[in-house]
């Protein structure tokens, strides 16, 4: 997803290069459709960071609107990515879905969402009953965004191939081992103490950290829980050999 972004922000500065006057309103689509301002959408664009939560969701399906193929949407199961478009495209607030599955946190929803956790039997039917009640309306909704934040600017930046066959580039063996080795280091500066006693001026200015701080806490959250399904897997498996020694 990031490949795309970063294409987005070509196609975008094709029409007004950064810093123009043209280039905040060539953003504003992007934004408004994703409900956030359009500084916001050029921080992203600046940066190649994604945002967490609500605005990742609209943001997935913007780009699958405006002709991307969104890798993160297409490995979702059917039912949950029906379920995510009520989402993203505002027929459904993200705290209202929540509530309605039973999670108690919007930040499950999420993880269940991205496939980091499974959803039981009863809450994947929930998800489709909710996308097969309001299906039309769904679809009447993509139609009116399509005219409301389509961008008016060629899609011939990159191929379309280019942006997906990146985005599906899996991680080599050499750059594992180098996360892993710097989720050490940072590790033994936090067991250090680093950021105890902390003042206010220093937490104000680590706010501008905090999209940062954020996105990594997700992403080791998500790490962490698919360490503890493997385990569980394990162990299910180890009780199943057990019984077939038993009998």
């Amino acid at each position: 997803m990031e490949e795309c972004l970063r294409h987005l922000d070509s196609r975008l500065a094709s029409r007004a290069p950064k810093g123009t006057k043209g280039a905040a309103l060539v953003r504003k689509p992007v934004a408004d459709f994703c409900g956030i301002s359009v500084k916001t959408v050029s921080r992203w664009l600046r940066t190649g960071s994604l945002p967490v939560g609500e605005p990742l969701i609209k943001l997935m399906c913007y780009l699958d609107m405006v002709d991307y193929r969104v890798i993160e949407l297409e490995k979702m199961p059917k039912v949950r990515r029906n379920f995510a478009e009520l989402v993203g495209y505002g027929l459904l607030p993200i705290e209202q879905a929540a509530e309605f599955l039973g999670y108690s946190s919007t930040s499950t929803l999420y993880q269940v969402l991205q496939g980091h956790y499974d959803a039981s039997k009863d809450k994947e039917q929930k998800m489709w009953d909710a996308w097969k009640e309001r299906k039309e309306e769904l679809q009447q909704k993509k139609e009116e965004s399509q005219e409301l934040y389509r961008l008016d600017i060629p899609h011939k930046v990159h191929p379309k191939a280019e942006v997906s066959k990146a985005s599906e580039r899996p991680m080599s063996a050499s750059r594992k081992t180098a996360a892993v080795s710097i989720m050490e280091g940072l590790l033994a500066l936090l067991e250090e103490g680093s950021f105890d006693n902390l003042s206010d001026s220093d937490l104000a200015n680590l706010k501008q950290s905090a999209n940062t701080v954020l996105r990594l806490s997700a992403h080791l959250s998500a790490l962490s829980s698919r360490f503890i399904m493997s385990e569980q897997r394990k162990g299910a498996v180890s009780n199943e050999d057990k019984r077939y020694a038993r009998s």
